[in-house]
C-alpha cells in the first residue's frame, strides 16, 4: 500500500510508537510539539528533545496507545492505529470479514471487497505478473523494500510502532523539523497522524550524513 501524504510522499505505512516511546509533528518549525504517549521521555537527560513547558501538549495515552489502546487496554495488530480508544486499519487498508486488507496487494480483494484475481494484484488490478519492483507475496504484488505487512520478505510485519524502511522496521523516533524529509533516504521520512493535517516528523536514523540539522537544534 502507498500513503499519500501532505509533505512527503511515502510508500510505506505510519503506525505508532509504544508506549515508552514519544513522537511529536510540528504544527510551526519548532515551535510546538505534540506527545502522543509517555511525557517522561522529554525529561531524559540524554534525549536531546524539549524539557517540556508551555510549549507541550500531552495527549491522552489511552486513546492513541496501540500496545493499550482505550478504557479496555486493547493491544492493537501489526496492522492497526490506535485512534480515539479504538483499534482501526492501518492508513489504506480496508476491513474485510475483521481483517485489515491492502486491497492494492490482495488476490481476494483486489481493488474491492470479493474481486478475485485468477493470477495475482498488483495496484488493485488483476494482471498475469508482479511488476519488476514488487514481489509475489500470496498472490499481491508487495513492495518488500516499504510495505509494513511485508518488510524484507512476504508475510514479515512490522510492529505498531515501526516503519518499513529499505527492507527493515525501522522504530519511529523524535526528530526536528529540519531533518523532515531527509533527501538521502528518499521519502520515507514522513506520516500523518490520523485526524491531524500537519505531518509526523521522524528520525531519518538510516542517514548516515543527516546529523548535523538534528544536532544544531538540539
Amino acid at each position: 500500500m502507498s500513503l499519500r501524504l501532505s509533505w512527503c510522499s511515502l510508500r510505506s505505512l505510519c503506525s505508532w510508537l509504544l508506549v515508552t516511546l514519544v513522537l511529536g509533528f510540528v504544527s510551526a518549525c519548532g515551535e510546538q510539539r505534540v506527545v502522543l504517549f509517555d511525557a517522561s521521555a522529554l525529561t531524559t537527560p540524554d534525549s536531546g528533545l524539549i524539557d517540556g513547558g508551555s510549549d507541550v501538549i500531552v495527549l491522552d495515552a489511552s486513546n492513541r496507545d496501540p500496545e493499550n489502546c482505550g478504557p479496555a487496554a486493547i493491544h492493537c495488530e501489526d496492522d492497526e492505529y490506535c485512534v480515539a480508544g479504538l483499534c482501526v486499519c492501518r492508513e489504506e487498508l480496508t476491513r474485510i470479514d475483521e481483517v485489515c486488507v491492502d486491497t492494492n496487494a490482495n488476490a481476494d480483494h483486489c481493488g474491492d471487497e470479493g474481486v478475485t484475481c485468477a493470477e495475482v494484484c498488483a495496484d488493485g488490478e488483476c494482471v498475469t505478473s508482479c511488476p519488476s519492483e514488487t514481489t509475489d507475496c500470496d498472490g499481491g504484488c508487495a513492495d518488500v523494500s516499504a510495505d509494513p505487512l511485508h518488510c524484507g520478505e512476504c508475510n514479515r510485519p512490522c510492529g505498531s510502532g515501526r516503519l518499513c524502511i529499505d527492507g527493515d522496521c525501522i522504530p519511529f523516533r523524535p526528530a526536528s523539523c529540519m531533518s523532515c524529509p531527509c533527501d538521502l533516504c528518499g521519502t520515507r521520512t514522513c506520516c500523518e497522524y490520523p485526524e491531524t493535517t500537519d505531518p509526523v516528523c521522524v528520525d531519518a536514523s538510516t542517514c548516515a550524513s543527516d546529523t548535523s540539522t538534528e544536532e544544531s537544534e538540539t
